[in-house]
This record gives C-alpha cells, structure tokens and sequence, in this order.
C-alpha cells in the first residue's frame, strides 16, 4: 500500500512540473516566458505581458490591456505578471518599481488603452 502511495505521488509530482493551471492559464515552469497572461478581475479580462530589457534580464517591462474602464484592476493585473515573471525567472518575487502600481496615473506611460509598468527583479 506504501508503495502505492509513493507511486502516485511521483507521478503527480512529475506531470506538474512541465505545468502549472492557474489563474493566468498554462504557464510553463521555469521558462522566465513572457508569454501573454489573461487574468480576470472584477469581470473584466486583463491581458499582461511581461518583456525583459535585453541588456538585464532583471529589468522587464509589463503592458497591460484594456487600461480605461478601471484603471486600478489593471495596474493590478500587472502587479500579478511582474510578480510571475520575476518567480519563474529568477525564484522570488521580490521587484523593485521604476514605473510601478504606485506611481501616479498621470505620470505613467498610457497610450492605445494600454499601460506599461517597469522594474526590476531583486531576488538573487
């Protein structure tokens, strides 16, 4: 019966790691992907997509769509992406804002109903 259990958590644990379903859809492990994440706040669907610079990788920018109906769910939703990045990068969370969440709205980069957020991942 043991043996059983342990086979069935090795098979588990082997078919998660090429996967992982969550709220932004498949997303790859591991993979630092900048491949673009839908995820729904309030109702509405956010796409984010997050791009690093291509001199530091650490640094990335996020671009999130639709920006105007609420400004506050997509600035979120791109928290969310920045935070994915700099976990399946780099294997922490930590992110120092350039152009974060918290910058004023009238001083971030708005253009074609669509944000743009920046900083860079700190964990080592």
């Amino acid at each position: 019966m043991t043996r059983l259990i342990l086979l069935c958590a090795l098979a588990l644990s082997l078919t998660a790691c090429s996967k992982l379903q969550g709220a932004a859809g498949a997303v790859g492990v591991g993979s630092g992907s900048a491949k673009r994440a839908h995820l729904e706040i309030d109702g509405v669907r956010y796409k984010a997509k997050a791009k690093a610079d291509s001199d530091d990788k650490r640094e990335f920018a996020v671009t999130v769509t639709p920006f105007g109906g609420n400004p506050e769910a997509a600035l979120k939703a791109g928290r969310y992406e920045a935070t994915r990045y700099c976990l399946l990068t780099y294997g922490g969370s930590e992110k120092e804002w350039i152009l974060g969440p918290d910058t004023p709205l009238s001083q971030l980069p708005i253009s074609d109903n669509s944000v743009t957020i920046t900083g860079r991942c700190t964990q080592r």
